[in-house]
């Protein structure tokens, strides 16, 4: 029988802050980043901490990318490791600060900052093209991938309600020096969009992602969308439901075509979801789900409610990621508000499966 037993959970920090992600270092640290400032919003910089000793605890230890005043640019970057976990990805992106305009009209562009030094100094950032001339949403770390190619994921922001109308990879096999593009998810019919992508490998070459999906224009939620490349990311199966209205969702792949899932359950009873799935390319079959975080809150969409975008302001918790420790539990992390404060929780769990 699968289960997933929760071990212990508690915070990393409370400073307004959101949208963490985590890597485990060669020597046993855990690193962790996330933005500091507005929130879920997004009016600051980047920084990391680190804990020597599986999560317990945490010490702030600076800022991986500071905001931009002159240019009124904030940022947000989510951590990963190189092939050989000698280097550490900060890859993510700047908005502009002004949070007056709604979501897809503030311009956001991907960035890369790398460390070789286990995270105690970060280069300069390094801007990743995408071939469309719009806003971007990032909302992922970069991933490294078994051939040594470097896949780099945004979803387009363009105006006109088409938001999340492509999510694109960059892929580089020359470790950033130049980069060329790939669309796993896009719909043809041009009736959906797709939100909060996520990359994971799977191992032989095999990538699996997924997306928050909506419709265009109203961006009503549907059942989040996954899609598969055998070939490291070069060519990319059929999109397929996953039976899951989950908004943003993580897979983690737990090896012979197993996951371990972490979703937004925010209509009804709202939580932060864990579960186990095993997956074809063309079916996901859920096998066991619990909650991770109860947000003691329940959330029917109010009628004055015309569009998804509308309720993004009011979300009080969301981007689960996870990663397996080298002695084989699972650090999952997401932000969430308490107290009236937004910060950056992190959950240690077994699975036994």
């Amino acid at each position: 029988m699968a289960t997933i037993e929760i071990l212990g959970s508690g915070h990393i920090d409370e400073r307004e802050s959101a949208f963490p992600m985590a890597v485990q270092l060669p020597a046993g640290d855990l690193l962790c980043s996330f933005g500091v400032g507005g929130g879920a919003l997004v009016t600051g910089q980047t920084e990391w901490a680190r804990s020597t000793d599986r999560g317990e605890n945490w010490s702030i230890e600076g800022v991986i990318l500071p905001v931009d005043e002159e240019r009124g640019r904030a940022n947000f970057l989510k951590l990963t490791l190189s092939e050989d976990r000698q280097q550490i990805y900060a890859y993510g992106a700047w908005i502009d600060s002004n949070t007056d305009e709604q979501f897809g009209k503030r311009d956001s562009r991907a960035l890369l900052c790398r460390s070789l030094d286990g995270g105690h100094s970060w280069a300069e950032p390094v801007e990743v093209p995408f071939p469309e001339d719009c806003p971007l949403e990032v909302s992922h770390g970069l991933l490294a991938l078994e051939d040594g190619r470097l896949l780099a994921p945004a979803a387009t922001l363009p105006a006109d309600k088409r938001l999340g109308e492509r999510v694109f990879v960059a892929l580089s096999d020359d470790d950033g020096a130049s980069w060329e593009h790939r669309v796993p998810f896009h719909d043809p019919a041009g009736r959906l969009g797709y939100f909060e992508q996520k990359f994971a490998r799977l191992g032989g070459g095999g990538v699996i992602g997924v997306a928050w999906t909506v419709t265009l224009g109203d961006y009503t939620d549907q059942e989040n969308s996954f899609v598969i490349s055998g070939d490291n990311g070069l060519s990319w199966g059929p999109i397929q439901a996953t039976g899951i209205r989950g908004q943003t969702m993580t897979p983690l792949s737990m090896g012979d075509g197993r996951l371990l899932v972490f979703y937004n359950r925010r209509h009804g009873d709202q939580a932060i979801m864990a579960a186990l799935v095993t997956f074809t390319d063309q079916a996901w079959t859920v096998h066991h789900q619990q909650v991770l975080y109860d947000a003691n809150t329940h959330y029917v969409r109010p009628e004055r409610v015309q569009s998804g975008v509308d309720e993004l302001d009011d979300f009080a918790f969301g981007f689960p990621t996870g990663i397996v420790m080298d002695d084989g539990s699972i650090l999952a992390t997401h932000w969430c508000v308490e107290g009236g404060k937004c910060g950056i929780r992190w959950t240690r769990l077994l699975v036994d499966w």
